[in-house]
């Protein structure tokens, strides 16, 4: 009998501690969470509006395929202007990079760079 529960607690723990893929957020919906709000296209969005006063050739950061990665994990840990920085906790490495991977190869405005 002990060893029965024993199996089945193994089994259940093995179960909980695997999380699936389908449990991640991907590139757009970490962009949806993080990045929209300030970054998406049109009035209302405040990068998106600081950068076009600045006279950027594209302003809203979908589909730019001008960006560095690099560059674009530096922005986020370090922010840049009013952007503030993001903590490791809150985006991982592996998220900024699907943030960027999402932000390269979604459709973007038609004068995207």
């Amino acid at each position: 009998m002990k060893m029965g529960l024993l199996a089945v607690a193994l089994l259940m723990l093995t179960a909980c501690s695997k999380s699936s893929d389908a449990d991640k957020p991907d590139g757009a919906e970490l962009y949806a969470l993080n990045c929209a709000g300030c970054h998406d296209p049109g009035p209302g969005h405040p990068a998106t509006m600081l950068l076009e006063e600045m006279e950027r050739p594209v302003a809203p950061l979908i589909g730019r395929k001008d960006l560095d990665k690099d560059y674009v994990h530096s922005v986020v840990r370090n922010g840049l202007i009013e952007m503030p920085p993001f903590r490791p906790t809150e985006l991982t490495d592996a998220d900024v990079d699907l943030v960027f991977t999402y932000i390269k190869t979604a459709k973007g405005p038609s004068n995207a760079p």
